[in-house]
């Protein structure tokens, strides 16, 4: 009894339960430490996001995963409240444009639970999806994550007694953001054209809108070293060269600032307006205020 009045005291008997997926992760564990890992095909780093929600780079280091984990998992777990994290997959997902995926209500949670009743023949085993869809067309932005590597992932965490709040493609989440932030005005009144470059730690999606419609999309996970040579980033990107119309800008939103990125996006598209919507910790922020 006297431990719940405390709770009622304190509003802790207000606030969600840690593993509840619905709430918010600010609201989840609120004035508690937690962690951002980021999990590569050969790398594992993770920032440290304090009660407020702030993130700090502590470290990142390449091999084999389960060394890494290994290494590492024990200063995770330390720097969190009882080992909870935020994990964002950066390889062995595809993201595309499909056109006329379904939009009945409720479509965009049963492609996460019975993704077949939505996908139909684009249906592939051992996937899990997400789709975010264009309110102006009938095309889509399709996630398609390996779920044996999810799995294998969980089970790397669970080893070393850390808790996954939430698992998620951060370049996925990034697109998203970046879409939502430019395009608040829709309408045939102020269609609205870009080519979006993501960037999370070293996974990169490049998107082209003309006039409200997704046209092309090229996604490669682990494409280049976070805070390495960024060419392989800079040669996904000519293609667009000559298909961005001459008025057109571009939208950048990366995990964290790129070095060498500024300047030779300039090279690439001279003239060209940069919305950079990148800030230290973006994708932390953001997952942390959802």
């Amino acid at each position: 009894m006297l431990q719940y009045v405390k709770a009622v005291l304190n509003f802790s008997a207000f606030r969600p339960e840690a593993d509840d997926p619905q709430a918010s992760w600010k609201n989840r564990f609120a004035g508690r430490p937690t962690t951002l890992v980021h999990v590569g095909r050969n790398t594992l780093s993770y920032s440290l996001i304090d009660a407020k929600g702030w993130d700090k780079f502590a470290e990142s280091k390449r091999g084999e995963l389960k060394e890494l984990f290994a290494e590492l998992g024990p200063a995770i777990k330390s720097d969190t409240a009882d080992g909870w994290c935020m994990v964002s997959l950066d390889s062995r997902y595809v993201i595309s444009v499909e056109n006329n995926l379904s939009r009945k209500k409720g479509s965009e949670e049963a492609i996460r639970k019975d993704p077949r009743s939505v996908l139909h023949a684009r249906f592939e085993r051992g996937k899990r999806y997400a789709a975010t869809h264009n309110p102006e067309t009938n095309t889509s932005i399709l996630l398609a994550m390996d779920e044996e590597n999810v799995k294998k992932t969980e089970a790397l965490l669970k080893e070393h007694k850390l808790k996954p709040g939430r698992i998620c493609c951060g370049t996925y989440v990034l697109l998203r953001h970046a879409l939502a932030a430019t395009n608040a005005k829709k309408g045939a009144e102020a269609p609205f054209s870009a080519l979006y470059l993501v960037c999370c730690n070293g996974s990169v999606c490049a998107l082209l809108q003309e006039k409200d419609n997704w046209m092309e999309l090229r996604s490669r996970p682990d494409l280049f070293e976070a805070g390495g040579d960024i060419t392989p980033l800079v040669d996904l990107l000519r293609p667009f060269e000559e298909r961005l119309g001459p008025d057109r800008g571009l939208v950048v939103a990366c995990d964290e600032p790129v070095a060498g990125l500024a300047e030779k996006l300039t090279e690439l598209f001279p003239g060209r307006p940069i919305n950079d919507l990148t800030e230290p910790g973006l994708l932390a922020k953001i997952l942390y205020r959802n």
